[in-house]
Formats: structure tokens, C-alpha cells, sequence
């Protein structure tokens, strides 16, 4: 495999889903650049930034910067986030959560890929997550070949069965054409693997790394978003606008070139429910 010119980003991946919705999230960290001609890893840039982040967090809301961010404890104020050992209100951890995500902006633009699969939704005869992964898969190489990048993944543990399937998308990752003529000869689908990423996906416990939290925060936000959206929300969860906490996002840290039917990139698989 050839360094790609416009070096490397680390991809960090999580997902929150029921039998219902099953979503993904990619975020997009740069790694390796040219900086006046040098190759120079410069992810501890962006990292110490995240940091600030997390100070700002722990300065505004008192979160302590060792507390590890779950989406679904802090949204129903659960975890014991305040001071790292008092529970906020649902209604003072709706607001929380919505100042932190509305303060992503340190995030390189378009760095954020999201995917969600309802209903019976299938790709290619996969299940709900299989074809909800296999699309962000589709995302992420498409975003490294259009910025001339290669691709570095980072799974949080527990899921063997995601790093399966990665192993099987960088040789075999069928995609289908944006146009309703298809690919050239008229085909359907055509098989872009994920050339521009390296051989395994990587695990990485949640609880040490920043970016995973982020992950998991933005994606469970999204599947609020979509439980809004489908009408499930529980009554605590609309009272305290939970499915708006995506919406808070910067527009510019979402790419959405993902998808060219949502405004906000969401990449959206559905199917008979």
C-alpha cells in the first residue's frame, strides 16, 4: 500500500441501536500530514484539543475529565456525572448534552459520517447493523479517496463482529451508483473495497479515549434523533427535546456529502417496518 498524499486520518466508530434503529458514527481524526514539506503526525494537535473540550466540560458543568461520556446515562441523567458523583436533573442533562455537542466545532470539517438503518432495511441481503456498517464503510473510503487520504479505524471493544465484516469490506465492499442508470455497462452495484484502509480494524476501550466518547455521544444523539422522528421516544425523552440534541451539532464538522438527500449528511437506510 502507497502513503496517499494527503496522509492519514483515524477513523473512530461507534453505534447505538435497538431491533428497530441501529446506527453508526465515524469520526474523521487527521494523523499524518505534509507541514512545510515534512511528513508530521499531528494528531496530539487535534487531541489536545478534544482535551480543552473535556475542560470545558469539567470548568462549566463540573465533569470531571476521567468520568467516561455514555450517551444514553447522561441523556437520562444517570451516571453520576455531576462532580463525578451526583446525578444532574433529565432536564439539566438535556442541556448539558446539548451545550457539548453544540461546541464540536473544534472538529475538522465534514469529519463526522453517520448512518441509520429502520424498519426492514437491508443492503444486499445483509441485516439491519451489517448493511448500516457496510454503508459507513462506503463513506469512509469515499471520503479518503476524495481527499487523496488513507484510513486508520478504531472499533470500541466488545464487537468482534464489526471487525469481521471490516476485514471482509477491504476485499469485497459491494456499492451502488448514485445514478438510476447505475455503474458503466448498467450495473447495479460495483465492488469499491476499502483500498485506502490498512489490513484489521483496531480496538479501543471507550473508557481511555476521547473521540470514542464523542462517537458514542453523537450516535446516540442520532438515534434520538430518529426515535423523534419515528414517533418512540418515551415521554420524559420529548419533554426534554432529546430528539433535537443532533440538530446541535455544527453543520460544518457533519459531512454531508455522505448523502445527498439529507441536509445533514445522514445517511439513511430504510425499509419495510
Amino acid at each position: 500500500m502507497r502513503l496517499e498524499s494527503g496522509g492519514i486520518d483515524i477513523f473512530y466508530v461507534d453505534e447505538s441501536g435497538t431491533p428497530e434503529i441501529f446506527a453508526f458514527t465515524a469520526i474523521a481524526i487527521p494523523f499524518l500530514r505534509q507541514v512545510e514539506g515534512v511528513w508530521t503526525i499531528v494528531w496530539p494537535d487535534h487531541f489536545e484539543a478534544v482535551k480543552d473540550w473535556r475542560r470545558y466540560a469539567l470548568k462549566t458543568h463540573g465533569i470531571p475529565m476521567s468520568k467516561e461520556f455514555h450517551g444514553v446515562k447522561l441523556a437520562a441523567g444517570r451516571g453520576r456525572y455531576r462532580h463525578g458523583k451526583q446525578q444532574f436533573s433529565r432536564k439539566a442533562a438535556a442541556g448539558v448534552y446539548r451545550d457539548l455537542l453544540s461546541r464540536l466545532s473544534f472538529f475538522p470539517e465534514k469529519s463526522i459520517i453517520s448512518v441509520v438503518a429502520t424498519g426492514g432495511a437491508h443492503l444486499y441481503d445483509k441485516s439491519k447493523w451489517e448493511a448500516a456498517l457496510m454503508a459507513l464503510f462506503q463513506r469512509m473510503q469515499k471520503a479518503c479517496s476524495n481527499t487523496n487520504r488513507n484510513g486508520l479505524v478504531f472499533f470500541d471493544e466488545g464487537h468482534g463482529e464489526f471487525t469481521k465484516l471490516y476485514r471482509r469490506s477491504l476485499i469485497y465492499l459491494p456499492t451502488g451508483s448514485m445514478f438510476p442508470e447505475g455503474w458503466d455497462g448498467g450495473q447495479q452495484t460495483r465492488n469499491i473495497p476499502m483500498a485506502l484502509f490498512t489490513k484489521d480494524g483496531n480496538i479501543k476501550r471507550s473508557h481511555f479515549s476521547y473521540y470514542t466518547q464523542v462517537a458514542d455521544l453523537i450516535v446516540y444523539a442520532l438515534f434520538l434523533k430518529i426515535g423523534k422522528e419515528q414517533g418512540t421516544l418515551h415521554t420524559w425523552q420529548e419533554q426534554n427535546d432529546l430528539g433535537d440534541l443532533y440538530d446541535q451539532i455544527p453543520l460544518s464538522q457533519l459531512n454531508t456529502r455522505a448523502s445527498h438527500s439529507d441536509r445533514q449528511g445522514i445517511v439513511r437506510l430504510a425499509g419495510a417496518r
